[in-house]
């Protein structure tokens, strides 16, 4: 959710970019008896800093359990109380009912700058994917046309030339390859091939490629085996990676189609997803333990 070309508005925050106070860290397991009492530390995953502390206390009273907690989101003595409303028996789950909407949750948060604890539709959180789903997506979506391509290759390359050559390569794959040269190593072998395939002679696609035809007559001579793949991927990503060119001129339409080059690549590349704030890492203490430790 929220990945590359989803629509979802990259406006909304995540669940990993807010602190979150999971209720069964605190009242399961028979710690709402045992461990009534402690704190909830955010710390800072690059120093080890407390940025964040919440003290938090569970009372029961007839039947009824309530979480009564200190917030400072700094981590300094500027705090904020408020009280969370607990369910949950022996031997079942703890949950809390959000302050705000009444929803029993496992998990309230605090968004950054935030001093109230909510639950995630309260705050209009999404969950985003992992960020190896991302690059992978990402990967798929820049490479998978191109080994598509390889996989399309015929097994075995005309080597006697044609009766009659063609004039000239389709449109769409002329203009394909002019936006892609200069070529490296093996995108000059996919494309050689191709245009072979396509009925093009040596000294045609020597000019299309801009190398020699020599080097065209080897490539086509040594067929797709010769190809590495991962290095043609590599070639690709490399290529991915530098942006899309700016146009030459004040057309309206050549800008148009750069902006939106631009921020697809721009979307591709993460830039909208950067964290609101530094991750922290959670640590629950318990009232009788070292909160330094």
């Amino acid at each position: 959710m929220g990945g590359f070309g989803s629509g979802r508005r990259r406006t909304q925050l995540g669940v990993e970019e807010c602190r979150a106070l999971e209720i069964g860290e605190l009242g399961d397991e028979g710690r709402r008896r045992s461990q009534p009492r402690g704190e909830v530390l955010w710390r800072s995953k690059r120093d080890g800093r407390t940025r964040g502390r919440l003290s938090y206390a569970i009372s029961e009273i007839e039947g009824s359990a309530r979480l009564s907690y200190r917030y400072a989101p700094e981590g300094g003595t500027l705090t904020f109380a408020g009280q969370v409303v607990l369910a949950g028996g022996p031997g079942r789950r703890t949950l809390a009912c959000c302050p705000a909407c009444g929803r029993s949750v496992r998990t309230l948060y605090a968004p950054p700058r935030a001093y109230q604890l909510r639950c995630r539709s309260c705050w209009g959180l999404v969950y985003r994917r992992p960020q190896w789903r991302e690059q992978l997506a990402s990967m798929r979506e820049v490479a998978g046309p191109t080994l598509a391509e390889l996989e399309a290759l015929p097994k075995r390359v005309r080597r006697r030339p044609r009766r009659r050559y063609v004039a000239a390569p389709p449109a769409a794959l002329a203009a394909s390859l002019a936006e892609e040269l200069p070529l490296g190593a093996e995108e000059l072998r996919l494309w050689c091939l191709r245009l072979r395939a396509a009925g093009l002679s040596y000294r045609q696609i020597a000019a299309l490629t801009e190398s020699s035809k020599s080097s065209v007559a080897r490539i086509c001579a040594d067929g797709p085996k010769a190809i590495d793949a991962q290095a043609l991927v590599r070639e690709r990503l490399e290529r991915d990676a530098v942006g899309p060119p700016a146009p030459q001129d004040d057309d309206p339409a050549a800008l148009g189609a750069y902006l939106h080059a631009l921020h697809r690549h721009s979307l591709r590349l993460g830039l909208y997803r950067l964290p609101a704030t530094e991750p922290d890492e959670r640590v629950v203490v318990a009232a009788d333990a070292d909160p330094e430790s």
